[in-house]
């Protein structure tokens, strides 16, 4: 194992989360790494416990040094294998956010709302190649404030988010951009939030139980546990 912990700390920047249900709750944390160890290479398990009283809540995370690694535990595992005392298969999957992290995917708010594709291309074109780029909009087309982009490489949107984030302010803002790691579930609850909208408008009496705003939502909103939000 020499050879892998070596590798853990060339290569700690680039490892991965992986969250991982439907673990014994009598399994004890070198159980479960010495279980993924036959597939992939792994650097840790943390058990995640009960607050109260400390017992395994029958999930886990595990870090993997790689992708690589990471999507052969993925591969071997998810809906494969079933441990002794579970009553289902494992379910082996990238803890929340962690794809969006490795994709160079960045959540950029505080756009002026007239702001453009174009204007937003310039800005964030100066640290490196985009592969994508989206302003959120409303049923009327107009501009949510915010935007997800897309980078070829992570120091790429790394130098981006380290420029511009709360230092830079576009024309005709006030106050400076927001930039950070796109987040799953933020984009999810987005969504959601902007379909509720568009359902409120048809039917007057419907609540929206989400601010309509993607901005309004905190920026460390943590969604209702689903099996994933952990962090």
């Amino acid at each position: 194992m020499a050879e892998g912990k070596k590798e853990k700390k060339a290569t700690n920047e680039e490892s991965v989360k992986l969250f991982v249900g439907q673990v014994p709750k009598h399994m004890t944390e070198a159980q479960v790494l010495a279980m993924f160890e036959e597939f992939a290479l792994v650097d840790e398990v943390n058990i995640i416990k009960d607050k109260a009283t400390r017992a395994s809540r029958g999930c886990c995370f595990v870090i993997c040094p790689s992708r690589e690694e990471a999507d052969k535990a993925v591969n071997a595992c998810h809906n494969k294998k079933t441990l002794p005392g579970a009553s289902s298969p494992l379910q082996v999957k990238y803890a929340d956010g962690e794809l969006e992290r490795l994709e160079h995917k960045l959540f950029v708010g505080m756009l002026p709302k007239n702001v453009s594709e174009d204007e937003v291309s310039a800005l964030f074109s100066k640290y490196g190649t985009l592969k994508d780029l989206q302003i959120l909009r409303g049923s009327q087309q107009t501009s949510k404030g915010c935007a997800f982009l897309k980078y070829e490489t992570k120091e790429q949107a790394l130098a981006a988010l380290e420029a511009i984030n709360g230092k830079h302010k576009m024309e005709g803002s006030s106050v400076p951009l927001v930039v950070k790691w796109a987040d799953t579930e933020k984009e999810r609850q987005a969504r959601r939030a902007q379909k509720a909208q568009s359902q409120a408008s048809i039917m007057p009496n419907a609540d929206s139980p989400h601010p309509s705003l993607f901005g309004a939502l905190p920026m460390g909103y943590v969604p209702p546990y689903n099996g994933y939000g952990y962090q």
